[in-house]
């Protein structure tokens, strides 16, 4: 994932990769989700130079009741930095995850 202009929007789905920003740079990470199964993606983690802007779910396009789609967690880079983003799979009146990821974020001036 390489950098971008300053306030531009890096997207990323694989916990493989790096995502790589600039101080002041949104970036997404997206996970396939179906909400209709009681289970929802929480990031867990928390810095305070990288921002939550907000989660938007985008149901994939098939036509099918009860398909899933996708989680979009938004996010914003305030400070420079290595930071491992972690997300949990999970139904909210249940104790443990069925699923964790983790997305390494280096945040460059």
């Amino acid at each position: 994932m390489g950098c971008a202009a300053s306030n531009s929007s890096a997207v990323n789905t694989d916990p493989d990769k790096i995502i790589r920003v600039r101080v002041g740079q949104e970036f997404t990470i997206s996970l396939k989700a179906n909400p209709t199964t009681g289970y929802d993606w929480e990031c867990i983690s928390v810095y305070e130079w990288i921002q939550p802007l907000d989660k938007t779910y985008q149901a994939d396009n098939t036509g099918l009741v009860g398909s899933g789609g996708t989680d979009n967690f938004h996010f914003k880079a305030h400070g420079q930095g290595w930071a491992i983003l972690d997300f949990v799979y999970k139904r909210s009146w249940e104790a443990t995850s069925i699923e964790q990821n983790g997305f390494t974020v280096e945040v460059s001036p």
